[in-house]
This record gives C-alpha cells, sequence and structure tokens, in this order.
C-alpha cells in the first residue's frame, strides 16, 4: 500500500464547531511512493438520517415495513490540489509528507449533533485521492456541530414555573382523603453543567402513604420517516434522575429534587424535519397500595448560554451580537468545556473500513457553575 498516511486534523480542540462558524484544518497525506492522480477531493458535509422497520399483518400475510428519512443540510467539495494544478500544470504527489489548509463556512441554521438508536444528525469530513484507472483512496471522520442557543433570548424561559396538582384516593368508592403536590422552579432554560433547581411539596390530606418522589430528566428525540410514507417514532432516555423521601399519611413536607443537566445536545429549534430533540422533567409521588402514582411533567430547554441570575456572573453576550464566525464569548463566566456525550444505543449499520462513524461520540458545551461560585466568595 502506498498511501501510508492520511488524516484530518481539525483548528479547534476537540473538533467541536458552532452552527455558522468557519471550519478550519489541515488534511495530512504521507506517500510512500509518486502518485498520479486526477484530484485530491475534501467533502465537507451534513445530514440527518432515521430508519426503522415494523411488522404489519399476520401468518402468511405478515410482513416488514422498513421506514427511513433523510434530510442533507449542505455539502462542500473542494479540490485540494487545484492551486497546485493551476501553478504547476500538474496533479502529480511525490512520495514524502504533504499538508493542505482548509476553511469551510458553516451554514447559521444548523442543528446540532446527535446520536440515537433509530437515527442521527452527523456533519462529516471526507478525502478522496481519485486516481485514474485505479480506485480511489479514502479517508472520513466525523466532527461535532453545536447549534448556538442564548436562552437569554427567549423571555418565557425567564418565568417561574409553579406546577400544582392533586390526587384523590377512593376505596369502594369511599372517599380516603387528596394528596397535594406542588412543584416550583426559578425558570426552565438551562445549561449542560447546570443544577436544576428543584423544589416539590407534598400535602398529604389522605389515609394513603406517599413511598417516594422520584424526578427524571427526560430526552425525547422524535424522528420522522417519509418513505414510503410520512411516520414518526419516537426514542426516550432519562438521563438524570433523583429520589427523595415520601410523606406520611396526614403530612406536609418539602423536598429538594435538584437534578444535575450532563452533557447533552441542545433543544431543536433549527429546520430539521427528520429529527427532533425535546427535554421535559417528570415528577412522580411514588404511592403505596393498590393506587396510582401522581405524576406532573414540566417541559424544559436545553440551551448553550444560560440565563442569566442573582448567583451567576454576567455573560456580556446576547443573541443579537453573536458572531458566528467565533465562539461564544464570555466575560467573567468561565467558558465551557466540551464533553463526549455518552452514547447508550446508536443506529447500527454496516460501514467501510475507513469509516469510524460507529465510534464517534458528539461533544456538547459543559460549565462549571462551582468555580464560579468559589470566585464569588
Amino acid at each position: 500500500m502506498s498511501l501510508k498516511n492520511c488524516s484530518i486534523t481539525f483548528n479547534r480542540p476537540n473538533s467541536v464547531f458552532y452552527s455558522g462558524e468557519t471550519v478550519t484544518g489541515i488534511v495530512n497525506l504521507t506517500l510512500e511512493n509518486n502518485k498520479v492522480c486526477s484530484a485530491f477531493m475534501l467533502k465537507i458535509s451534513g445530514k440527518a438520517h432515521c430508519s426503522w422497520t415494523e411488522s404489519r399483518g399476520s401468518g402468511k400475510h405478515r410482513r416488514t415495513v422498513r421506514y427511513s428519512g433523510h434530510q442533507q443540510y449542505f455539502t462542500t467539495l473542494n479540490n485540494l490540489m487545484a492551486e497546485q494544478h493551476m501553478q504547476t500544470g500538474t496533479s502529480d504527489l511525490t512520495a514524502g509528507d504533504h499538508k493542505f489548509n482548509f476553511a469551510i463556512i458553516l451554514p447559521s441554521d444548523l442543528p446540532s449533533s446527535c446520536e440515537g438508536y433509530y437515527g442521527y444528525v452527523r456533519y462529516t469530513a471526507k478525502i478522496t485521492l481519485k486516481r485514474s484507472f485505479k480506485m480511489d483512496l479514502c479517508y472520513k471522520t466525523l466532527f461535532t456541530v453545536v447549534s448556538h442557543i442564548d436562552l437569554n433570548g427567549m423571555p418565557s424561559l425567564k418565568l417561574p414555573i409553579l406546577n400544582e396538582t392533586k390526587k384523590n384516593f377512593y376505596f369502594f368508592c369511599a372517599k380516603k382523603g387528596t394528596l397535594y403536590m406542588t412543584i416550583q422552579m426559578p425558570f426552565s432554560g438551562f445549561v449542560s453543567g447546570q443544577y436544576i433547581p428543584l423544589t416539590c411539596n407534598l400535602k398529604n390530606d389522605s389515609k394513603v402513604k406517599i413511598e417516594c418522589v422520584k424526578a427524571g430528566l427526560i430526552k425525547t428525540i422524535e424522528y420522522t420517516a417519509t418513505s414510503p410514507l410520512t411516520k414518526t417514532k419516537t426514542e426516550t432516555l432519562k438521563v438524570a434522575r433523583r429520589v427523595s423521601d415520601g410523606v406520611g399519611r396526614g403530612e406536609e413536607k418539602t423536598v429538594d429534587l435538584s437534578l444535575y443537566v450532563p452533557a447533552l445536545p441542545p433543544s431543536s429549534f433549527m429546520t430539521s424535519y427528520v429529527i427532533e430533540v425535546k427535554y421535559e422533567l417528570i415528577i412522580t409521588a411514588v404511592v403505596s397500595g393498590m393506587h396510582s402514582d401522581l405524576k406532573s411533567t414540566i417541559p424544559v430547554t436545553i440551551g448553550t448560554v444560560p440565563i442569566r441570575t442573582n448567583y451567576q456572573t454576567t455573560i456580556e453576550q446576547s443573541t443579537s451580537s453573536y458572531d458566528p464566525s467565533a465562539p461564544p464569548a464570555y466575560n467573567e463566566l468561565m467558558p465551557p468545556s466540551y464533553e463526549e456525550v455518552e452514547v447508550e444505543k446508536r443506529m447500527e449499520e454496516s460501514y467501510e473500513e475507513w469509516d469510524h462513524s460507529n465510534e464517534f461520540s458528539p461533544r456538547y458545551p459543559v460549565y462549571n457553575f462551582s468555580i464560579e461560585k468559589e470566585k464569588e466568595k
């Protein structure tokens, strides 16, 4: 094999870029022998894809239907040897090391990278060494794109949440009392690395014991197939949970159910009709005996810039002043780190040897608020 090494190095730690930014990097190529090639192409693209199967009918009429959806966000194609060809009139590559710089501007409305069991949103860079009358030599790698979502630009997310619900208990048509549950949060928009300040007040005016109270942050990925017809499928994952003590008969108690937000893809706001990511909190009062539990659901939004509060350092940047050519800039608040998300369920596909998509995990911005609180002391 005369191709000794071929790789793509992005000029950004962890290969994470925001939508609207310029993706820059270097293609490294090492050849053992001289090569005559017609082109050395760099293709950078982004797409969403989903696929699953369902069975219909029964017996001899039973059949399997595969549903799929695809959306191409963008594709750029550049011949890295075009400049050399213009200067020398040849496309020959000599033995040894070669470096090719590249810069590609991403569209500003891209959704965040996402990996799921039934589909994905992926951004790839592929280089192809085209040779006359011979098989092309290829290399492909993936990078993360994050949709910039400043939660301060969404006034509804800054409003406090007060969710009240109740449940009446009966035994053979005889009322055994009422359970009241009140959920409070100061706002409903959060970023990875932040704690969701969640409190729950339970007033148990009944003769039924409440065993415990559970809180879960739920990520829902909704896939939309367009072939052979339009159909949706939902994947639900619990990404954070907390359990607190319950409350006895005739008692009242307020419990802390604050949840840590791990590395997560931001909520979907961009133009993607194949994959949509949503989040919600589900708070459950687990009831003893044969009675059903009391549940409360609160939608929340995961963004990339936290809401300004009296205990967080002011952020100088707003949506209106965002410069897509650079990552978000902050004043006192430490810039986020970019942590790899744990992909529990990944869409199973067959891959070529040079395609490492089945090993790729996106990275998302994660803030360290503990550092900020230490600075305030």
